[in-house]
């Protein structure tokens, strides 16, 4: 079983070697909208907008609406809900690939113990890659969201199952979408809460970064994604079989090499798809 201190140990034993190179990563990304949450938001802003135009218009001087009211009011309309479209089309698109991407880049580094290269934030963009990425990542945030409709409590809990999907989508992004739900799910079971703690433990220094000029947090950034990675790459080992030193074949399926105690080994059939 994990703990939050070996993860942490891990992580910052890692990022001395790619720290820098971890924040521009994390700092290009949250630019993309690709941030911890996974993707932006759609704008909230059509309501101060209308409101605004409504205090000036000359609806309160005459109290008729005009045809050039209305004309007004329905070009204003169409531009937020062009923008509102735009947006969301983005963050399909592009960040919720970064996303994964950004995952790909810590789970390789946190490997590998060495900047990945920050070409792999746009790994995910390959040819064979993409759509099946934009499948899994938009099922995922559509799943979050239809479980939000029933309570909070139920689109949290969801949020925690598939925790692990982007990941899963970096390392093997060929994979079928059901299947990579379905380790997600497998990881993640009896791990939720823990997990909730584990990001918890992180508010301090992110309040410790909002006294930097409200900036500082952008630094805490890289030290989060590689202990999340570290995370990743544990419960991979202990759910899935697959060690954080396995060697993968291409040319065996998706198997994986499992080197025992005695120094010797054997295949073992793990998820389909090449590994990274």
């Amino acid at each position: 079983m994990w703990t939050r201190a070996e993860l942490k140990s891990r992580a910052k034993a890692g990022l001395k070697r790619y720290y820098w190179y971890g924040l521009l990563v994390s700092f290009v990304a949250g630019i993309l909208g690709a941030s911890s949450g996974g993707g932006g938001a759609l704008p909230s802003f059509s309501g101060s907008l209308g409101g605004s135009y409504m205090e000036g218009s000359e609806v309160g001087v005459s109290g008729h609406v005009t045809a050039y009211d209305i004309g007004f009011a329905m070009i204003l309309l169409s531009i937020i809900l062009a923008v509102c479209a735009a947006v969301f089309l983005f963050s399909i698109f592009v960040s919720n690939v970064v996303y994964v991407g950004k995952c790909r880049y810590f789970t390789i580094s946190s490997l590998e113990q060495q900047n990945a290269g920050f070409e792999e934030l746009f790994g995910c963009f390959k040819k064979g890659r993409y759509m099946n990425v934009v499948k899994i990542q938009f099922f995922r945030g559509l799943y979050e969201f239809l479980w939000s409709l029933l309570l909070i409590i139920p689109g949290i809990v969801k949020h925690y199952e598939y925790y692990m999907v982007p990941y899963l989508a970096a390392e093997y992004p060929d994979m079928d979408r059901k299947e990579v739900f379905r380790l997600s799910r497998q990881m993640m079971a009896g791990n939720k809460f823990a997990t909730w703690v584990l990001e918890l433990s992180f508010i301090g220094w992110y309040l410790l970064g909002l006294l930097a000029c409200c900036i500082g947090g952008i630094f805490v950034n890289p030290y989060y994604e590689a202990t999340m990675a570290e995370l990743y790459l544990k419960l991979r080992e202990e759910r899935l079989g697959i060690p954080r030193g396995g060697v993968h074949s291409p040319d065996r399926d998706g198997a994986v090499y499992t080197q025992n105690a005695e120094g010797g080994g054997s295949w073992q059939n793990g998820p389909e798809g090449n590994r990274f």
